[in-house]
């Protein structure tokens, strides 16, 4: 016997159907509820209930007073919607952090043809931040966010540089919410170090030294989760 459909899951499923035979992209306003509750032919009810789970997914916004409109694409939603079961081991960190290393690293040889002198420049500026704060004893989570997304940004790749982020604050959400990670003097200088040499690197276009360099400040972390220094 099958289970039945809540209705209020067969009114997304109409929702999203109606948004992709209008085309309608980010920024465009959906019918007033009743008219699109009429339109699908369900209750105000499901559709309420509709509107609001797809709200939690990035999909679609209400503005008070305006009506409900079409999302613009964001990763947001899948942070604030990871189960919570992902933090219960370090296994889940330690995957994560395997395919994190390997979508920077296989961009690589593209940012090295594609790179900037200002990038450079921004890039030896936030290393240099976060050397600073590592001699002072001070965490650094802000500079290294900016650094690996302005290593990618000459690639001018909107959806890569989404991902490379996405991949950022989800393994540094997971690692907080884990209970954290226990950051020696000594390991904030290391990986300040590690950053500064990607940088001469980038400096020197050497695409081999840089694959080294990024390679080691991804296995300096791994050390920390012993089943991701396995699979790196």
């Amino acid at each position: 016997m099958s289970k039945k459909i809540p209705a209020y899951r067969l009114a997304q499923s109409q929702i999203k159907q109606f948004i992709v035979s209008r085309r309608l992209k980010s920024g465009d306003g959906l019918p007033p509820e009743g008219v699109l509750a009429e339109d699908l032919g369900i209750s105000r009810p499901s559709l309420r209930e509709a509107v609001k789970s797809l709200e939690s997914l990035g999909i679609l916004e209400s503005r008070h007073g305006e009506g409900i409109y079409v999302k613009a694409f964001s990763f947001d939603s899948i942070i604030e919607n990871l189960p919570y079961s992902m933090v219960e081991d370090d296994a889940q960190v330690t995957n994560l952090l395997y395919v994190r290393t390997y979508l920077e690293l296989g961009a690589i040889p593209s940012v090295v043809r594609n790179i900037q002198p200002e990038n450079i420049e921004k890039l030896r500026s936030l290393a240099e931040s976060m050397l600073s704060k590592a001699l002072a004893h001070q965490t650094f989570f802000d500079e290294d966010r900016a650094f690996h997304a302005e290593m990618y940004r000459c690639m001018d790749n909107t959806f890569l540089l989404s991902l490379i982020d996405l991949f950022w604050r989800i393994f540094n959400n997971l690692i907080h919410y884990s209970g954290g990670l226990v950051v020696d003097p000594g390991e904030l200088e290391t990986t300040a170090r590690d950053h500064m040499a990607i940088v001469e690197m980038l400096e020197k276009k050497d695409k081999a030294g840089l694959m080294w360099a990024h390679s080691k400040h991804f296995e300096s972390i791994s050390k920390r989760y012993p089943k991701a220094a396995e699979q790196l």
